[in-house]
């Protein structure tokens, strides 16, 4: 047993590498050459990368149905300062949690709030659990600095790209694998195993299921092998649904 399997799975995202380990016995060279396998497949792998582990946390609590929404500001309710927009944004998730409450609902979220780029305009992007056909409204009558939100769904195959564009800022002045969210409490953990395997163990991903990402490498003493993919559903996982823009009127 000179291999080790690592699957973590996200709802129905899973990834899953396995990849020979360095061994007591083995002589310099051969542990040298172990080591690099397994340093390419903890790459692969890539979990402990904000990225890597947003997108675990995305897949595991929001579905295709959820809502990934921008907020803005009008100039005159421009924030002078970070704290002030983190406020802001806290005090919105407040007011919505307390109508989901009402509703007889929870209220999932991840948030990040920027304002280095472009024009340098606070704003706030989050991932909210959707809630019914009024989310929308509720939503633009809840957040009451701006004129524009931007609301549209999550299709699977957005969880990556959520995750890389909202952590694209904070990335800047962060060391890697820094938290650069904010979440609710109740969301889910991905879960993780781990085991030792014999060495002619290979991934084979359940039938119907969707490969998003592979990779392998090999050199004269050890290997590894690489799996992303979507566990199999009756529709299509990458069925997207229309976004929402809507711009109020002054009127309103």
């Amino acid at each position: 047993m000179a291999k080790r399997k690592k699957i973590i799975t996200a709802g129905r995202l899973v990834k899953t590498v396995i990849y020979t380990v360095p061994q007591p016995r083995d002589n310099e060279h051969a542990r040298a050459a172990k080591s690099k396998i397994t340093s390419a497949a903890k790459r692969a792998h890539n979990y402990r990368t904000a990225q890597g582990r947003l997108e675990m946390l995305l897949a595991a609590n929001f579905g295709p149905d959820d809502l990934f929404c921008t907020l803005t500001y009008r100039d005159e309710h421009l924030p002078r300062t970070l704290t002030l927009a983190k406020n802001r944004v806290r005090e919105f998730l407040k007011m919505l949690r307390c109508q989901r409450k009402r509703e007889g609902g929870a209220l999932k979220y991840v948030y990040v709030t920027e304002g280095k780029h472009g024009d340098k305009r606070y704003h706030h992007h989050l991932v909210i659990n959707a809630s019914g056909a009024a989310d929308l409204e509720t939503i633009c009558s809840l957040w009451k600095y701006g004129d524009i939100v931007d609301v549209e769904r999550i299709a699977d195959r957005l969880h990556m790209d959520v995750a890389r564009y909202i952590t694209k800022e904070a990335a800047e002045d962060k060391p890697v694998g820094a938290q650069m969210w904010t979440r609710s409490r109740n969301l889910e953990k991905p879960t993780i195993e781990s085991t030792f395997i014999h060495d002619d163990e290979t991934i084979q991903p359940p039938p119907g299921s969707f490969v998003l990402e592979k990779e392998e490498k090999q050199n004269e003493f050890g290997s590894f092998t690489y799996l992303k993919y979507w566990l199999p559903v009756e529709r299509d996982p990458f069925h997207l649904r229309p976004a929402y823009r809507r711009k109020r009127s002054p009127m309103e």
